[in-house]
């Protein structure tokens, strides 16, 4: 299985259950992606990502504000979706935002093969993140 989707550890549970779902779903820890050992930081997995060319799916909003971070996904030229709302989501609300959007986050992914890119998932819609400052 070649892996497609990469989601963070900050959410393990999100990325096991879409692993169960979709293939080619990784997460910290998975052995389609042994390069990145349970507990890797940002700034460890970002460049294995990126050169990988697997997409991110992320609940950490923050990631986009963290200048080491946002620095590093564009260095890397890495993909991704990240779940944001004005609210908490649980692992449920997240796999039925993403379920909603799945068919458009494969079309973005294959139409979209360069990075850097960052949108937002919403219930509503898929938004293109500005990266640059």
């Amino acid at each position: 299985m070649a892996a497609r989707f990469f989601v963070d550890e900050n959410d393990l549970v999100l990325g096991k259950a879409l692993a169960q779902l979709h293939d080619g779903v990784v997460y910290p820890g998975h052995p389609g992606l042994s390069d990145v050992p349970r507990g890797s930081l940002d700034d460890e997995w970002l460049p294995v990502v990126g050169a990988r060319r697997v997409v991110v799916i992320s609940r950490d909003q923050r990631i986009r504000y963290r200048p080491v971070e946002k620095l590093l996904w564009v260095e890397h030229r890495v993909r991704g979706f990240v779940l944001t709302g004005r609210k908490s989501q649980s692992t449920a609300d997240s796999l039925r935002i993403l379920a909603r959007h799945w068919h458009r986050i494969e079309s973005v992914v294959e139409t979209e093969e360069q990075g850097p890119w960052m949108y937002a998932v919403t219930e509503e819609r898929l938004r293109e993140i500005q990266l640059a400052d």
